[in-house]
């Protein structure tokens, strides 16, 4: 289906004349250094590619261009596409009908509105940290979707309303531990809303989504296949070991973001509440981020945090599906702490570079982020240098 729009698009493009077709293009050129060579660093579960104790270009180094076709006055056609250590990435292809200065409709793929940030996911050069905290922004399962997108926004007495409304369907395939492989994730229902409020000085966003969710994966599906089979569990049970199971299941997702600005001083922050109706562990997490602007210098320091919660809380009475159900929970949950001190220097118009460390502390009854090779798992402390050059044209 993506490969066909896309395909769809560009042809219709080429037909267009140019004056109604513009490119631009963004990317970051980054190097990442952290001190422990027993694990591999990233920056999400969704990766991994990073560094284990040297220096790496994987972590955040990646190039994407994006064409916008104004095929009539009311209708307007995206693509975007991305390049990094992971591969080539689609990340736009929709096209989008404005009925007038408060009303639009887009179809296709797009982002996850999930976010402050989301739609502007790779383009590094938009906010000021080399990347964003990953405590929250890495536990997206996921971050573009293909389905429809309503968009509403107002302007009244000086302060600017928007309203959003999308569903669709997503899949992607996720990296997993050396034990378990790969899985599958896919997403299907997909509800989702977002009201944002802009005043002079202050920027306020709330945002919902729900969906069924089911993780393929064929050691754990097996696992729970067969264990439905077991003759020494009773219906009650069966329905319990069926309550866990990663397979559709309803999953939810709130968010809150906040950004106040007052002269040169910048107060930003959001909050993220993910739960799962499975034996997935949910999560609660969320960052605050001061910074001030210095002529052509940004300083910034940011504190974030992520942790987990257990969803398995009443167990089967079968000792063996009770420890193997303890231990997938016990692997999904996550518990992590960063300290971000950060400066951007705005070199060029098009043109910023980015220094960051980044302490990052795993807690001891959950996961952080980061891939690792330790087994068995030991909660890990990271010291992260980061410098990025990031562009647009």
């Amino acid at each position: 289906m993506k490969q066909l729009l896309t395909a769809a698009l560009f042809s219709s493009s080429l037909m267009a004349g140019m004056d109604d077709i513009h490119f631009n293009g963004f990317g970051t050129l980054g190097l990442t250094y952290q001190n422990n060579d027993n694990i591999i660093y990233t920056s999400s579960w969704r990766s991994d590619k990073g560094t284990d104790g040297s220096l790496s270009l994987q972590n955040d180094t990646k190039f994407g261009l994006q064409l916008d076709w104004q095929a009539t006055q009311k209708i307007e056609l995206t693509i975007q596409g991305s390049v990094d250590a992971e591969g080539t990435h689609l990340e736009w292809a929709n096209i989008k009908y404005t009925f007038n200065d408060n009303h639009s409709f887009k179809i296709g793929q797009m982002r996850f509105p999930t976010a402050m940030y989301s739609d502007i996911l790779k383009v590094s050069y938009s906010y000021n940290w080399v990347r964003l905290p990953e405590n929250l922004y890495g536990i997206l399962p996921l971050t573009s979707y293909l389905g429809g997108e309503y968009n509403y926004q107002h302007s009244y007495q000086g302060i600017d309303y928007h309203f959003k409304l999308y569903g669709g369907y997503a899949e992607d395939t996720m990296i997993g531990s050396q034990d378990i492989g790969d899985y599958t994730i896919s997403l299907d229902h997909i509800y989702g809303a977002n009201f944002s409020v802009t005043m002079e000085h202050l920027h306020l966003r709330v945002g919902y989504t729900y969906t069924d969710i089911s993780i393929e994966n064929g050691r754990i599906n097996q696992y729970f296949d067969n264990a439905f089979l077991s003759p020494n569990l009773s219906a009650r049970e069966k329905g319990l070991l069926h309550s866990y199971d990663p397979r559709d299941k309803a999953t939810q997702y709130l968010s809150f973001g906040m950004k106040y600005d007052y002269n040169n001083f910048y107060l930003l922050g959001e909050y993220a509440w993910m739960n799962m109706d499975n034996i997935i562990s949910d999560n609660y997490a969320g960052y605050l981020c001061a910074g001030y602007h210095i002529d052509k210098w940004t300083p910034n320091i940011t504190f974030s945090k992520v942790t987990g919660k257990s969803n398995y809380t009443k167990p089967i009475h079968d000792p063996q599906i009770d420890a193997a159900l303890k231990e997938m929970s016990d692997r999904t949950l996550t518990s992590q702490e960063t300290i971000t001190l950060g400066v951007r220097y705005d070199w060029k118009e098009n043109i910023a570079l980015k220094f960051q460390y980044d302490h990052i502390k795993e807690g001891d009854k959950g996961r952080g982020i980061s891939i690792h090779k330790i087994v068995p798992y030991q909660p890990t402390t990271i010291n992260l240098l980061s410098f990025s050059m990031d562009f647009i044209f």
